[in-house]
């Protein structure tokens, strides 16, 4: 990732959450902030049509790790963005795969085919940068000091913030919360001898 993206990430999910009036602490429905952004969001299960039923049922049940979520852009000019998300999907999952998507947009990242030749296009570098700013969307760098501060089960956490346990592991990590609070209380240890 470029120098200094991942500070505005933070910058970035301090600012958006301050907008839907929640603080670094709270957590982050992310239907929430997709209404906010007036971006649509379809659970994949309301596509009924009888040409794509067999799909929706195949992602649904026999293999959900085929679709989380995508965007797409139903209208000329590509402005409109839509998500599509996968309901089959926990709600810790879809509420991350809804972050994951609205990143894009507020990144700016530009919209293509996702499909060509029939190979899956896909840009990691967007992807990534979609990826850390919707972890900062959903466990902002306060919040993972809190839950590391607070020694937070992992899964009570993951409860409280609608997100999967590794989301919580990877952010708490990923911000450097655990080193920053098993470093200051190792100070304070040293100062108590």
């Amino acid at each position: 990732m470029r120098r200094g993206f991942k500070t505005q990430c933070e910058s970035i999910a301090t600012a958006v959450r301050a907008e839907i009036g929640l603080d670094t602490r709270s957590p982050l429905e992310a239907r929430r902030l997709a209404v906010h952004l007036d971006i649509p969001v379809h659970p994949l299960s309301s596509l009924t049509s009888e040409d794509v039923q067999a799909a929706v049922d195949h992602v649904m049940v026999k293999d959900p790790s085929a679709l989380s979520a995508m965007t797409i852009f139903p209208r000329w000019p590509l402005t409109h963005r839509v998500i599509i998300f996968n309901d089959g999907n926990s709600l810790a999952r879809q509420n991350s795969d809804l972050a994951h998507e609205l990143s894009h947009g507020l990144l700016l990242h530009e919209p293509t085919a996702a499909i060509i030749n029939g190979c899956r296009l896909y840009d990691k570098a967007e992807e990534d940068e979609a990826a850390w700013l919707s972890g900062c969307l959903l466990i902002p760098r306060d919040a993972a000091l809190l839950i590391a501060a607070s020694h937070m089960n992992t899964a009570i956490a993951a409860s409280e913030y609608g997100v999967s346990t590794r989301m919580i592991t990877w952010r708490v990590n990923s911000t450097g919360a655990q080193r920053q609070v098993d470093a200051s209380r190792s100070r304070q240890r040293s100062r108590g001898r």
